[in-house]
């Protein structure tokens, strides 16, 4: 689980040799404005729209980073928007823009890369040329540049780097020219002339501004979602930050026609949020996978000498990052290396349907698809890997398997939250059938494991954490246990107590066999006392993985006790429990014990396919001073509570049977007068939150 650190990663090669993309003066040109100017070189496009919210800003960045500029009208000023003495501002929102996720994705894709200094400059204006160019790789027209230049503006002929981009822009009427026959490709583009050129490709018209250029486009740009995040008006200096929302609004807006959004248009598949499906569009350019055996994994992938960015699990690293046995792939244009290192070691248990045809295998409790001809080699009959050996599986990014070795070849410790224990059979090298017992768990990178265990580690139970390691071919179990973590938690500052987290840093809750992932900004002023963290690793002094116990509660499910019964003899206890949870009714027998429940608000918690505990909750007592989505202001302390964003809503009439209902009808009947009562699991500062309202009937 080591955490590689986040830095810009060029490989420092020929700096123009993967930029020659096409024959003749116009792409020496375009080269060297790439290098220069860190935009992707053409070819690059098909993958660009494809970034989903989190990802597709980030290539729609990438795109944008350097196209040219659609324009529709000459601009005020003669076509120098920029006035003597103003210089663009970065916004707030892009001052960390640099080594963000979405720049990171960006890049990713091989729209956009680094200038010859390695920087995004997403603060540098962008100029006509540029923004043309960003539009087009965005646009069905991006796989039509080959061959497209030729002399249409005096000031852009045939062998300019962006003469193919501005082209296809101008015949397709996206932008214009001015009246003396030019182009003014390196004036900065202005807001106005990017909303008429956005506008123009979702299709509209000039019929459809009501008013004189530059008014009436603008009524139109900002009369939707084309101008969020995007700040200023007319003559406002377009930044490489703005351009990246702007075609990204573009992206995710209907077009004039209504028959979807400009993504779908391009070809995009979108997810279920209704986004660019970001992983179908990025696999196209991908070629791979290759393992990596050593440091000679450049030139084995003909990479050698090139200039390339490297991602590795999705963030952006440097080439000394990648290591022996990290799987590999790189787009079509060789500038851009992704790098996965999730291995899972365990003993194979079977191929199917066969060994001498497998397609999957289960190592560890779990099935794996193979990926690749590397995978079958290793995992076949043909191979070296028997079932019943102890084995390493590389997986690559979809999930499969991309290659597999023995796991005695590399040191890999697992560590896993016991989810739960028992006996089975299993099968060795020899294809001898025998039992053993087993703890099952998962990994804070969310990998589910199954091991056989010793009869010996009986100390080996549901809740705890182990280690499980893997030497000469056996498996060895290990109890692990917490440290000195505590703290209140801080997300601004990403801090629990002094201790830091590092940026993609793995938080798991747990709870009796239960468990959630949860962010830092869900730990925020709760306090975390050394007794909560049941495990946790670092990496440079920050902390990359932490396992806590119960520290918010989010392991539950929370609900309406709509019944319980308890009986006891001398033999034996039991009792019988119905609920409601987000209306959908259930129920559970609890055998040799019982939970003193009555009806009403409860927490709930499953865990094994069974009832692990049930309790009721407590009412948040105050005058209720003010109520939204989020949070609940009382008039007692604690005064401030957080709503759960999963928070249950129901109503009660008199004889007490309970209805599912929706937040809204609480806001509304809370406006109206009536009684509405919150319910929470425990104060803020233990991770409660307002978990259940109810919504008592007049």
């Amino acid at each position: 689980m080591a955490n590689y650190r986040k830095i810009v990663g060029i490989h420092r090669g020929s700096a123009t040799a993967p930029l020659a993309v096409r024959a003749g003066a116009a792409e020496n040109a375009e080269a060297a404005e790439s290098a220069r100017t860190g935009v992707g070189a053409k070819g690059r496009g098909s993958g660009l729209a494809g970034a989903a919210r989190g990802f597709l800003l980030a290539a729609l960045i990438a795109a944008l980073a350097f196209g040219g500029i659609p324009l529709g009208a000459t601009p005020p000023n003669g076509g120098q928007a920029q006035m003597p003495g103003w210089a663009p501002a970065l916004p707030v929102a892009y001052a960390a823009e640099e080594t963000s996720h979405a720049v990171s994705l960006l890049s990713a894709i091989g729209v956009i890369s680094r200038d010859s200094a390695g920087s995004f400059n997403l603060s540098r204006p962008v100029t006509r040329a540029e923004f043309t160019k960003m539009l087009i790789t965005a646009s069905p027209y991006k796989d039509l540049i080959s061959g497209a230049s030729s002399s249409l503006f005096k000031d852009v002929p045939a062998a300019h780097w962006a003469s193919p981009y501005i082209k296809l822009a101008l015949t397709n009427g996206l932008v214009s020219g001015y009246s003396d026959g030019s182009f003014k490709p390196d004036n900065n583009i202005t807001l106005e002339q990017a909303a008429n050129t956005v506008l123009k490709a979702l299709g509209y018209t000039n019929a459809d501004f009501r008013g004189a250029y530059p008014d009436a486009q603008m009524n139109l740009f900002r009369s939707g979602t084309l101008s969020t995040g995007v700040a200023g008006g007319v003559g406002t200096i377009v930044t490489r930050g703005d351009a990246a929302n702007i075609i990204y609004n573009m992206l995710n807006t209907k077009t004039k026609d209504g028959t979807g959004k400009y993504a779908e248009a391009l070809g995009y598949k979108l997810n279920a949020a209704g986004e660019v499906d970001y992983a179908a569009a990025l696999s196209s350019n991908m070629i791979g996978p290759f393992t990596v055996k050593g440091s000679s994994w450049a030139s084995e992938t003909g990479l050698a000498g090139l200039t390339y960015s490297v991602y590795k699990n999705g963030k952006e690293a440097s080439a000394p990052d990648i290591r022996q046995y990290d799987v590999l792939y790189f787009n079509a244009s060789r500038t851009v290396v992704w790098v996965y290192d999730r291995k899972i070691t365990g003993v194979y248990e079977k191929a199917s349907p066969s060994q001498n045809d497998v397609t999957h295998v289960t190592v560890s409790g779990k099935e794996y698809p193979l990926e690749s001809a590397n995978a079958f080699a290793a995992l076949s009959s043909s191979g070296t890997l028997r079932t019943g050996n102890t084995v390493t599986l590389l997986i690559g990014k979809d999930g499969g398997v991309a290659d597999a070795v023995a796991g005695s070849a590399i040191s890999s410790d697992a560590v896993i939250y016991i989810t739960e224990t028992g006996n089975r059979s299993y099968v060795n090298a020899a294809g001898q059938s025998y039992n053993s017992a087993y703890i099952k768990g998962v990994t804070t990178a969310g990998d589910e494991l199954e091991y056989p265990v010793s009869p010996t580690q009986s100390w080996a139970k549901k809740g705890l954490v182990a280690k499980v390691g893997f030497e000469g071919g056996s498996t060895s179990v290990s109890k692990v246990s917490g440290g000195v973590i505590n703290g209140a938690g801080n997300a601004a500052s990403r801090r629990i107590g002094q201790f830091q987290l590092a940026e993609d840093a793995r938080i798991m809750d747990t709870d009796s066999g239960a468990y959630t992932s949860v962010s830092i900004q869900r730990l925020d002023g709760v306090t975390i006392g050394q007794e909560k963290v049941l495990y946790y690793e670092t990496s440079g002094g920050n902390i990359t993985s932490i396992i806590l116990d119960n520290a918010t509660g989010d392991c539950a499910s929370y609900g309406i006790i709509t019944a319980a019964r308890s009986s006891s003899s001398e033999a034996s206890v039991s009792g019988e429990y119905s609920w409601m949870i987000d209306g959908v009714p259930g129920s559970a027998s609890s055998m040799n014990s019982a939970f003193k429940i009555n009806t009403g608000a409860a927490r709930i918690l499953l865990s094994g396919g069974g009832l692990e505990s049930v309790r009721n909750l407590d009412r948040i007592s105050g005058k209720v001073q003010r109520f939204d989505a989020n949070t609940l202001a009382v008039s007692e302390s604690p005064t401030q509570w957080n709503i759960s964003p999963n928070v249950g809503v129901y109503t009660v009439n008199a004889a007490g049977q309970y209805a599912h209902s929706t937040l809204a009808d609480a806001e509304a009947a809370f406006r109206n007068g009536q009684t509405v009562d919150f319910y929470s699991d425990g104060l803020p500062a233990n991770g409660g939150q307002a978990r259940i309202i109810i919504i008592r009937s007049r």
